[in-house]
């Protein structure tokens, strides 16, 4: 390869690293959460790097094993480094620079999946794509485990691809395990998809001769034998640091392979009826191939039928790419009970080199044109629907599930709907005009979209011109903000565990007056008004209840803070209808809510970016 190749390359290479780099930053400042789990990544990692305790993730003082501990290791060393002592949102971005360090990754893995498959025009408009999507934008700007499982199952991706082509090499065995490994990390066993897809790819190499059940059977002892180290590399290696941690961690007291058994068995149980839930599912997710994903995914019809049917290449190196997705939409459709839209996230990346490829290189004949011409029409569709429900509702989307307010209606809601209504026309203007020149209709396609975030960005939440938070105040801003003006030094913060599991981001805003007290928590305990009425008086009776509610409570943080610090007074925070159970129910009915009691209301927009309305109980003069 001459040099001037070599640039050829590597130049537009570096562009789209340093593009990817850039667009992902974008928003990342801003000072709110984006869903209801990112702020407990966010606060389980601030509790890592503040105990220095990496072998068990906390949330609120309590072991969180919901997810293995990877995004916490990720975030929590940058706390240290950087230190905590931020504005709310300089703190956030600290904390998504692991995020947005994955999406770059996922980029790049994309661009070498599409370059070793079909050529480096497809593979960096592939990426490029990939980077203005809003799914993956939007949960790209989240510390959460799906962008970070995303990118470890690409690169696993892009290995087992590598391997399928013709390097056998045990480096690149051993960094598809290790990619693997950190997908493990992240989410668990469910990133043994990409091992799986390299699997049935090596089975069906060769087109079949009568059936592909026949054909495997024939294979699959030849295969098993030449990829005995493949598969167990893969899963040794891949799940080795999973349960070595798993090992580590748990203790009688703390069962962090339990908790976990126990969380996958919530969300994989199916309670509905499972026909029904399963066809549901399979529209959900057609949607998001179709229509969330866009504007590829309306395209990606036509990619995935020519894909299926045409030719030799469905039993060539592209059948891994087939296959692994296929297993990820068995895992979205058939086993996970809810639906959302970062489970689709890790079929992003092969769906864009597909499409992008399918663009650039079908024949344009009658069946292309149908398909292209559909595919448009549904893209143009979307872009007139939304813009549309932003003017009806005077709502934006979030994260592509919950919608706040637009308070400005002709200098953010205005720009924006009329952005989306000029995408739709430049959409269906360039789709007529360009249809037979692929890279001209792309160019126009990526630009127009690109043009439109800076509109979506005005009109989503943020900070106004006057320093102040729209479209309303934060709940758990006001509530920190009050506390920390009128709540003296050591006190014991309450609230119940429905009230903290609707409004996770509490722990997050109060985290300054917690650390007040050495240690200190906001304690989510379980709502019950004989409790309730005694820890107003005795924040003591915290550590019974502690006790009481679970089995490992004095092996965890908040137990050992609740008992080696001397409260001066509980500070309870009630939602209107806990306050209304202890008013009415209240042995210190006279103490509690007579002039020595407080009990003031805290007005905000909650995490669900609804108003919410809750009470700050104490006692005066304790």
């Amino acid at each position: 390869m001459t040099i001037k190749n070599q640039y050829k390359d590597i130049l537009p290479f570096i562009g789209l690293v340093i593009f990817a780099l850039l667009f992902a930053c974008i928003g990342e400042w801003r000072p709110f959460f984006f869903d209801i789990d990112e702020p407990k990544y966010v606060t389980a990692a601030l509790e890592m790097a503040r105990s220095g305790d990496w072998l068990h993730p906390m949330f609120g003082g309590l072991p969180r094993m919901e997810k293995p501990p990877l995004p916490y290791w990720l975030a929590a060393p940058l706390f240290k480094i950087f230190g905590t002592a931020f504005s709310d949102g300089t703190l956030l971005f600290i904390a998504r620079i692991p995020a947005i360090l994955s999406s770059v990754l996922t980029i790049v893995a994309t661009y070498l999946i599409g370059k070793r498959l079909y050529s480096t025009k497809t593979g960096i408009l592939a990426a490029l794509f990939l980077t203005i999507a809003p799914p993956f934008k939007i949960e790209g700007m989240m510390l959460k485990a799906d962008i970070i499982y995303t990118a470890a199952v690409t690169w696993a991706t892009y290995f087992y691809l590598r391997r399928f082509q013709g390097d056998k090499s045990t480096v690149n065995s051993l960094a598809a395990s290790l990619a693997t490994a950190l997908g493990v990390l992240t989410k668990g066993p469910f990133a043994l998809a990409p091992l799986a897809g390299y699997m049935m790819a090596e089975l069906l190499r060769e087109k079949p001769s009568k059936n592909y059940f026949i054909s495997i059977i024939k294979r699959s002892g030849s295969v098993l034998r030449r990829e005995t180290s493949t598969i167990l590399l893969g899963v040794v290696l891949g799940c080795g640091p999973f349960l070595l941690w798993i090992w580590s961690a748990s203790s009688p007291e703390i069962n962090y392979f339990s908790g976990m058994i126990s969380d996958a068995a919530k969300n994989t149980l199916h309670i509905e009826n499972q026909a029904l839930l399963f066809l549901g599912s399979f529209f959900f997710y057609l949607s998001e191939i179709t229509i969330i994903f866009f504007p590829l995914g309306a395209l990606s019809i036509g990619a995935i039928h020519t894909l299926l049917k045409y030719g030799q290449s469905k039993f060539s190196e592209k059948n891994i790419i087939l296959w692994t997705s296929l297993f990820y939409l068995i895992l979205c459709i058939f086993l996970y009970r809810l639906r959302a839209h970062r489970y689709f996230l890790p079929i992003l990346p092969l769906l864009s080199v597909i499409t992008v490829n399918w663009i650039l290189t079908a024949s344009r004949d009658k069946f292309f044109k149908k398909l292209f011409i559909f595919g448009n029409v549904l893209i143009t569709g979307t872009a007139v629907f939304i813009g549309s429900a932003v003017l009806y509702t005077g709502q934006i989307s979030t994260n592509l599930w919950e919608n706040a307010q637009i308070t400005n209606y002709s200098s953010a809601l205005l720009p924006f709907a009329l952005a989306s209504f000029l995408l739709a026309a430049v959409t269906i203007i360039s789709a007529a005009k360009y249809y037979h020149k692929p890279l001209t209709y792309l160019a126009i396609s990526f630009l127009t979209l690109l043009a439109v975030y800076p509109f979506y960005f005005n009109a989503a939440p943020g900070i106004g011109p006057d320093n102040k938070f729209l479209p309303k105040p934060l709940i758990g801003v006001n509530l920190a903000n009050y506390a920390e003006k009128n709540i003296p030094p050591n006190c014991l913060f309450i609230a119940s565990e429905s009230t903290l599991r609707n409004n996770p981001d509490l722990h997050f805003f109060m985290r300054n007056l917690t650390k007040r007290t050495e240690d200190g928590y906001l304690a989510a305990l379980t709502f019950d008004v004989n409790n309730f009425n005694n820890l107003i008086m005795a924040p003591v009776v915290a550590r019974t209840m502690l006790e009481a509610n679970s089995s490992f409570a004095k092996a965890s943080p908040l137990y050992k803070t609740i008992s080696n610090n001397k409260f001066r007074k509980s500070v309870l925070i009630l939602s209107g209808n806990e306050l209304t159970q202890l008013y009415r129910n209240s042995i210190y009915f006279s103490k509690i809510f007579s002039a020595p009691a407080a009990s003031i209301p805290i007005q905000g927009m909650n995490i669900s970016w609804n108003n919410e309305l809750f009470y700050v109980v104490f006692m005066k003069g304790l």
